[in-house]
């Protein structure tokens, strides 16, 4: 299959709403660094446009030109938001946005502001991690990998980006296993009491494989989202940063523990839990606050947090709403596996919208760059940001 074609089959895919997540990574490559996309999306764009149902348009075919021609006439990026329906007419405004982007590159004469020379195309992070097992054992795991593992009594089956424990009947087999994410890297987890886990990149948790006490244990680092099988007899403990201690009976939360970020958040999003830093200071959450623990004993709740901010990453987006240049990179960095670079100080950028994890690192840096914010590329991995 060529090129040409591979992106038309891509396209066909993602209008019909049937497009997996690599495979949509794979499409957004291409657009960005294949020629064959100058001419096929176009072509496709006709094509899809001449097929809209004319009894109710959302616009007419003279307003899309008009749309397309002043993406073509502007000197001015703006950054567009991009929302995935189920009807034709926005497959269709997104290949008009696309398409333009592309034709409009080609009238620039000079190169792209995020290197000095053509920047190396950094696909996004994708399925990935290493179980550890008790006895010390590694398994790699990706998107495609089907494989059982029997542990104990307990059986253990990967599911492309999934791995799902059931446990068996005996308690004298139960031992503790670990799953990590590398940068780069995201996984699902469903626990043996049918807890669901998503671990972000650049994350760990360690958990039994039954859990047969009073209470049931995990403990993780890094960046978390739980939905909690409710078990009022059997509640649910996590340790987070062996520093953060959060109690829970049934309940969706996300936990954010990165190392380099300023405090350890705790999102609530359903239900109730209990958390707790250093000695007798504890917190019971409501839907929509945010406990955040810093030090020792510090302790402070954000009654009104932005909660699709916190789960974005695990609806395959950023959410950049009010955060600074330094928070931006931080994210980019974990997710894309670059290293970061400060030239100098740091522009005073505040940013907004939300960006799909699934483009390739120039297409966001590109987005970024609209905010008066320069980058180069160097050595295909280190991300400089230049002085504002």
């Amino acid at each position: 299959m060529t090129s040409r074609e591979r992106i038309q089959h891509l396209f066909e895919l993602y209008y019909e709403d049937r497009i997996s997540r690599e495979e949509e990574t794979e499409l957004m490559a291409l657009i960005a660094g294949d020629p064959a996309a100058r001419e096929v999306l176009p072509v496709l764009l006709q094509r899809h446009w001449e097929s809209l149902p004319v009894a109710d348009p959302q616009f007419s075919a003279d307003q899309g030109a008009g749309i397309l021609q002043h993406i073509l006439g502007s000197g001015n990026k703006r950054v567009i938001p991009l929302y995935r329906h189920g009807w034709a007419a926005a497959a269709v405004i997104l290949v008009l946005i696309m398409a333009g982007i592309i034709l409009w590159q080609q009238r620039m004469p000079a190169p792209p502001q995020i290197s000095q020379a053509q920047a190396p195309v950094i696909l996004p992070g994708s399925n990935k991690a290493v179980l550890v097992l008790a006895d010390g054992a590694t398994v790699m795991l990706d998107s495609t990998g089907r494989q059982v593992i029997q542990q104990g009594r307990t059986t253990v089956s990967q599911q492309g980006g999934r791995l799902v424990y059931k446990a068996g009947n005996n308690d004298a087999m139960v031992s503790n296993n670990t799953l990590r994410t590398p940068k780069g890297g995201q996984f699902r987890l469903t626990l043996p009491d049918g807890t669901g886990v998503w671990l972000n990149a650049a994350s760990s948790i360690t958990y039994p494989t039954a859990f047969t006490g009073k209470e049931r244990k995990v403990a993780v680092t890094g960046e978390v989202y739980f939905e909690v099988a409710a078990n009022a007899a059997q509640p649910f403990m996590v340790k987070v940063n062996n520093a953060t201690d959060i109690q829970v009976l049934g309940t969706q939360f996300n936990v954010n523990a990165y190392a380099d970020e300023a405090a350890i958040n705790t999102t609530l999003l359903q239900g109730s839990v209990r958390v707790a830093a250093g000695a007798g200071k504890s917190v019971v959450l409501r839907p929509g606050q945010q406990a955040q623990t810093s030090g020792e004993n510090e302790l402070r709740v954000l009654d009104h947090a932005d909660t699709e901010q916190a789960v974005a990453w695990k609806n395959g987006v950023f959410n950049f709403n009010g955060k600074g240049l330094t928070e931006v990179m931080r994210q980019l960095a974990r997710w894309y596996d670059i290293e970061v670079v400060f030239a100098g100080k740091a522009p005073e950028r505040k940013f907004g919208g939300e960006i799909q994890r699934s483009l390739p690192l120039s297409a966001v840096l590109e987005i970024l760059e609209t905010m008066d914010v320069k980058f180069k590329i160097e050595n295909e991995k280190k991300v400089i940001v230049l002085p504002g």
